[in-house]
């Protein structure tokens, strides 16, 4: 009796787990084109990449250096490589750790700069928080600003 009931909780357990929608997975370094699906995470992880991602991702992370990221649309994007070229239409929020990257965004909710000498161009930046050194926000508006780093400029 006791096996019967062991072996009907594990048959529901597994019919319980079969229903359940399955996650867009971490897309991890994919090739020079990809597609997120259902606000799928990505994280490169190599150097000298150069990717093009259409549709709507999730978390997006660089941690490679010396590359080039042309993404959609993301709820985020952190950046802690050197080097980085990325191209992007929409974000909530974007995080520079790294130094002397070059994002061309069109529309940011908010960006914090904690790296060096980084050049944040756009056309709708909501928030700026510098915390690094150096760093340039040319935007066509006037973003909340605030500066915790030193010689920081928005044009």
């Amino acid at each position: 009796m006791i096996r019967l009931r062991l072996l009907a909780l594990c048959v529901a357990g597994v019919l319980a787990v079969s229903v359940l929608p399955a996650q867009a997975g971490v897309l991890t370094d994919p090739a020079s084109g990809a597609s997120c699906t259902d606000g799928q995470d990505v994280v490169i992880t190599r150097s000298d990449f150069s990717i093009v991602l259409e549709g709507s991702c999730g978390a997006v992370t660089i941690r490679g250096s010396n590359g080039s990221l042309n993404v959609e649309e993301a709820k985020s994007v952190s950046v802690t490589g050197s080097g980085v070229t990325l191209l992007n239409q929409k974000v909530g929020t974007l995080n520079v750790e790294g130094s002397r990257n070059t994002l061309n965004m069109t529309e940011v909710d908010e960006a914090v700069v904690a790296g060096d000498g980084n050049m944040l161009l756009g056309t709708q930046y909501g928030r700026v928080h510098f915390r690094g050194k150096n760093n340039t926000v040319n935007s066509d508006n006037k973003p909340t600003l605030v500066d915790e780093g030193s010689g920081n400029r928005v044009m």
